[in-house]
């Protein structure tokens, strides 16, 4: 409210147990891993990603307003994000 923003992304996390779904995280920022996911999401909409959006719906209103409700259905490609730790 003290920036005055109105749109943006979000980014939540649910683990299903045994005794139902539990809320992990709920967060207003974007997925993380430094961005490595945008190619990818660019991918699979066809175009755009959460990170172009919310640059959009305040830099680029008219851009902003050219990205669809509801993402293609169904996806225009296919992708998996895999991250390696190591201790």
């Amino acid at each position: 409210d003290a920036l005055g923003m109105r749109h943006g992304p979000s980014h939540g996390e649910i683990i299903i147990t045994n005794d139902g779904p539990c809320l992990v995280e709920m967060n207003c920022r974007a997925h993380g891993g430094d961005g490595n996911w945008t190619p990818l999401a660019r991918a699979l909409t066809g175009s755009y990603c959460q990170v172009d959006v919310t640059a959009n719906a305040y830099l680029d209103e008219e851009e902003f307003h050219k990205v669809p409700d509801v993402p293609p259905s169904p996806l225009k490609a296919h992708g998996l994000e895999i991250n390696l730790v190591s201790y």
